[in-house]
């Protein structure tokens, strides 16, 4: 079995130095990583076609389907990360995880079918799924959920004790036949050194997944960055640091890479931009994509008055990355129960905006957030 590599992206003080992108298939594929594209027109940021935004994917893009990996693995014996077993104190750099990407491929998945041309991806912080037959009930039985073709889930476990043990990536997607990958965050220190982060899961093939390590921060430890040190956390103990996966899925005659992201909640707006910035430089160095980044970005405005996280918005403005919730009522795409405002969100590229939508009217809600969804057409 070839083993899942995890890049490490360095951005020391904010800025781009190198980035190794490696994907698992028994291949090594060295991204070479292009500057942040500022030069995009914002009056048409889905596809300015002299900035190198567009779609159009080169044939000899890699579009190699991903393998199993660990799916079949007790996730409370068989562990990602190398140092999944010790504690912070017991390792030299408690940030530095080196972890395969577990993965597998959902039996009703045809790989052989013609490559969609419109789909519905639904993003979802499932709080750990703690309450997972909730979450289960919502994306099988609610009229909007239950027609995503992708779901990017931030806050996955895999054989943590708050959520029964459970694989929760590898239950969901066998649940329906898709196909699934999984990039590990945080070893879980005070749930029994389990193994918690963001999944893909797609009814369609899943190609080249990636996952990293997110590098930026005003922390520093042994050459790496951070906004917040979890490993000193009293309460929730944890080794590792914030991480995205991505994956790509054939798409009309492109391909579109797709990343669930979770960015750090105990940080600054520019580190936040920061943390964004790296999955969008990542994307960038692949052969060209459209793309969508959906996740918890763990924003915070208050409304009314300026946006502290501006940066991030401008970002992804400079980029040609739009959020089709963006002209929607506040009121409409509030993504947490308790907050009157977005948190999550999903920003798309090079592709049209069908429809879009958060469903945030549940009343018993599994989770702490409320899942956005968003339909996209090929261009």
């Amino acid at each position: 079995m070839p083993r899942a590599c995890t890049a490490q992206l360095r951005f020391p003080n904010g800025r781009f130095v190198a980035l190794l992108a490696m994907y698992r298939i028994g291949t090594v594929l060295l991204g070479s990583l292009i500057p942040f594209l500022a030069a995009c027109s914002s009056d048409e940021p889905a596809a300015p076609a002299a900035s190198g935004c567009g779609p159009t994917t080169p044939k000899n893009a890699p579009q190699e389907r991903i393998e199993g990996a660990h799916a079949s693995d007790d996730p409370t014996q068989v562990r990602l990360c190398v140092e999944g077993e010790k504690l912070p104190t017991e390792l030299s750099n408690p940030w530095d995880l080196h972890c395969d990407i577990a993965s597998g491929l959902g039996a009703s998945v045809d790989a052989a079918a013609a490559p969609p041309t419109r789909l519905r991806i639904l993003e979802w912080n499932i709080k750990f799924g703690t309450d997972l037959p909730g979450v289960i009930d919502v994306l099988e039985n609610h009229p909007e959920a239950k027609l995503a073709d992708v779901l990017l889930l931030v806050e996955v476990d895999r054989g943590c004790d708050r959520s029964g043990q459970v694989d929760e990536a590898r239950s969901l997607a066998e649940r329906w036949g898709m196909d699934w990958a999984f990039g590990v965050e945080f070893v879980e220190h005070s749930q029994g050194g389990c193994e918690e982060g963001n999944a893909v899961l797609s009814r369609y093939p899943l190609l080249n997944p990636v996952h990293a390590f997110h590098n930026v921060g005003a922390l520093e430890r042994g050459g790496l960055r951070a906004p917040y040190d979890w490993a000193l956390d009293k309460d929730e103990i944890r080794t590792g640091r914030r991480s995205f996966i991505g994956a790509d899925i054939r798409f009309g005659s492109s391909l579109l890479h797709v990343v669930s992201a979770h960015l750090e909640n105990r940080s600054q707006a520019q580190e936040r931009a920061d943390q964004l910035g790296e999955i969008v430089a990542l994307i960038d160095g692949l052969p060209r994509r459209a793309a969508c980044i959906a996740g918890d970005f763990n924003v915070f405005p208050d409304l009314g008055v300026p946006v502290p996280d501006a940066p991030l918005f401008e970002l992804m403005d400079k980029t040609c990355f739009e959020n089709p919730h963006g002209d929607m009522p506040q009121s409409e795409r509030r993504t947490r129960p308790n907050l009157n405002y977005q948190i999550d969100f999903t920003y798309t590229r090079g592709v049209r905006i069908a429809d879009r939508g958060v469903i945030n009217e549940l009343t018993n809600v599994p989770s702490d957030h409320f899942p956005v969804w968003v339909d996209i057409e090929a261009k």
